[in-house]
């Protein structure tokens, strides 16, 4: 019932889906949904920690056998371009607007357990010659991950005008050439990441 009504939430928002909705997408009646959850925000806070520890069992899983730090941002991304493939940005809107508690769960997330990840990457690939010397992992962690604040953002990038997983891609391929050393630009262009 979770990785389903994530998959909806991702697909088509969480304001404009109803309980009814979710319900005939996920073929049960809205009163067997309500033995589960108490309502919608139980039902949105349920699905978000879900989905959260799956991609951080997927991360974690994904990232061991990585050959250098590179790699490992290229495994990540990966990962998260399958993930974003029918995102609606909306969703992460309407997440902050109407949902508060569920909107910390996942800053609480991005900050601690992605925060992290992405500094210890960066840390790694300076030590490995694949990103730049000198680059503060501090604040380049932040500024990666306060980025997708700005893609979601409806002024800048509206839905009706821009694709997601475009606008996610362009902005990973500005991130990580912005921090990869010349060694590491030849790992990055041999994978190719960024092809259309």
């Amino acid at each position: 019932m979770l990785e389903k009504s994530g998959e909806l939430f991702k697909k088509h928002g969480i304001k404009n889906l109803t309980m009814d909705d979710v319900a005939k997408e996920l073929g049960m009646s809205k009163k067997t949904i309500y033995t589960f959850v108490e309502n919608k925000a139980e039902l949105v806070k349920l699905t978000m920690q879900n989905y959260l520890n799956e991609e951080r069992t997927q991360l974690e899983a994904i990232l061991k056998p990585s050959k250098n730090s590179v790699d490992e941002m290229i495994q990540m991304i990966s990962y998260f371009f399958n993930q974003v493939r029918e995102f609606n940005p909306s969703a992460l809107n309407d997440l902050q607007k109407y949902y508060p508690e569920t909107w910390e769960i996942y800053n609480e997330y991005r900050f601690h357990f992605m925060l992290n990840r992405i500094v210890e990457n960066l840390e790694n690939g300076v030590k490995q010659g694949v990103y730049r010397n000198g680059l503060n992992a501090d604040i380049i962690s932040k500024i990666y991950i306060a980025g997708v604040d700005i893609l979601i953002n409806q002024f800048l990038f509206p839905s009706n005008e821009y694709v997601f997983i475009d606008t996610y891609k362009e902005y990973l391929n500005y991130h990580l050439r912005g921090i990869v050393s010349p060694k590491g630009l030849k790992f990055l262009e041999q994978h190719n990441l960024f092809k259309s």
